[in-house]
């Protein structure tokens, strides 16, 4: 759904703007464009040259055994292409796990000549960049630096700017800044311009003040909700009083034009959730009468969708789209610090079969991981991961708990504990992590990970410590 940052979405069909498709699997690694040809490595380790004028795959040249994150880039008439694992690499009894690759292709239209093949210690989840004459790329153990010492007197002069197209009629208005997050009674200005067709500027909107100002819900929208805040004759937006969590967009007039800005109002703790508000009105592809999670979390529609569940109305899991297996959704401002987030959580399955799931505190995932039988504590989980055996069990509810302490050093502790919902809490926590430098603050947050069988989430509860 095509949008411009001062107009409203207008549907359009695939079939009325695709030119040409490949049938090229990637996840997280992007294409690059080099003239008419465009580079993508496959999550299968294939490096892919397309013309991008055709679709037509020109050739591939397996050059790994997946990827993930990385993309390749191009500088000095080759390809500098990362991969995740070195497959030339063994480790002995560690597989091939722990070294990554670069490789420096010359690309050509029937093929792609290996210049060079480097081993790097780390897997490589980053993109190199190239600067002054140099290759940079980062690994999970080193930053790696290719080239000679000093500046390249090689360097291609400066191209000379390109003259600024005259823009041409007004016909939109772009609203600065387009999205807002505040807090109740809170205050946001704005500035107004006017864009031509091509959303080339045309010129300032001085008089503020004579803008108008309405509630905004598309017509395409599946949620109709409007943010709780108005305009005063000042132009400036006010977030209502009330702590209660909205979100929708204003359109603005000025001069005949019109421009759209959208915003989010979202209470400080505590925060409290159990869906039993909600209104199964909605039918999944399965079936399944369903809401839609609150418009002001974020990353929440399409991963998770609350349901009944044996008489309760739950956060379920998704699962139709395989891209979204893996889901974060935030429901705070990233400025939260210091508090405990606490929720029911259950996985379906058997005792061969569980998925994962768990809540986001402070920037560190806790997560109940079923078929590891562990409670996990993580952040970037290649740098920080820690996890103790818990006897966790399909079709239970349990109690998540936890909370992040930061001392004045910087230090902090991660404590998390969970429980049977049906048992008294435990005055222990089952696992206590020390973190040098902790994370100060970061949106609370609840985690699914469902490749195989659903996960639920109920009675979510943020309070201050």
């Amino acid at each position: 759904m095509p949008t411009n940052a001062a107009s409203a979405p207008v549907v359009l069909e695939r079939s009325a703007v695709q030119l040409w498709s490949d049938a090229i699997s990637t996840s997280t690694s992007s294409p690059i464009l080099v003239g008419d040809r465009v580079y993508v490595v496959s999550e299968q380790g294939d490096l892919c040259a397309v013309d991008a004028n055709t679709g037509t795959i020109l050739w591939k040249l397996k050059i790994g055994i997946e990827e993930r994150n990385s993309c390749p880039i191009f500088a000095d008439g080759k390809l500098y292409v990362p991969m995740l694992d070195d497959p030339a690499v063994k480790t002995e009894g560690e597989g091939t796990g722990k070294k990554g690759a670069l490789y420096i292709i010359k690309p050509n239209d029937k093929d792609g000549e290996i210049l060079c093949h480097v081993s790097l210690d780390g897997r490589c989840f980053g993109t190199p960049t190239a600067y002054n004459g140099k290759i940079y790329i980062q690994t999970t153990r080193h930053l790696y630096c290719f080239g000679k010492a000093g500046k390249n007197p090689g360097l291609p002069k400066e191209a000379p700017a390109e003259k600024w197209p005259t823009p041409g009629a007004a016909t939109q208005l772009q609203i600065i800044p387009s999205e807002v997050l505040m807090r109740p009674s809170q205050k946001a200005s704005f500035r107004l311009r006017s864009l031509d067709a091509n959303g080339l500027s045309v010129a300032e909107i001085e008089n503020v003040r004579g803008v108008k100002w309405a509630p905004f819900i598309p017509a395409t929208a599946k949620v109709k909700s409007n943010m709780k805040a108005s305009f005063s004759e000042q132009g400036q937006l006010i977030a209502g009083e009330e702590a209660t969590p909205s979100a929708g967009a204003f359109e603005a007039q000025a001069s005949g034009l019109r421009g759209y800005m959208r915003g989010r109002v979202l209470p400080y703790l505590p925060i409290s959730q159990d869906f039993e508000w909600a209104a199964l009105t909605e039918t999944n592809t399965a079936g399944t009468m369903f809401a839609y999670p609150p418009l002001p979390w974020i990353g929440a529609r399409f991963k998770f969708e609350i349901r009944d569940l044996d008489g309760n109305k739950v956060l379920a899991k998704t699962m139709d789209n395989p891209f979204f297996q893996r889901a974060t959704v935030f429901i705070g401002e990233p400025s939260t610090k210091n508090y405990t987030i606490e929720a029911d959580v259950m996985s379906d399955g058997n005792k061969y079969k569980m998925s994962e799931v768990g809540v986001v505190n402070q920037r560190y995932y806790i997560v109940l991981k079923g078929n590891a039988k562990e409670l996990e504590v993580n952040s970037t989980q290649e740098l920080f991961r820690h996890s103790v055996h818990v006897d966790v069990s399909p079709k239970v509810w349990y109690h998540l708990k936890t909370r992040v302490d930061v001392a004045a050093d910087g230090s902090g502790v991660i404590r998390a504990k969970v429980w049977k919902k049906t048992d008294a809490e435990p005055e222990k926590w089952t696992i206590e992590v020390s973190h040098a430098h902790a994370h100060e603050s970061g949106s609370p947050g609840l985690f699914g990970f469902a490749p195989q069988v659903p996960v639920y989430l109920d009675n979510i509860k943020v309070t201050p410590n």
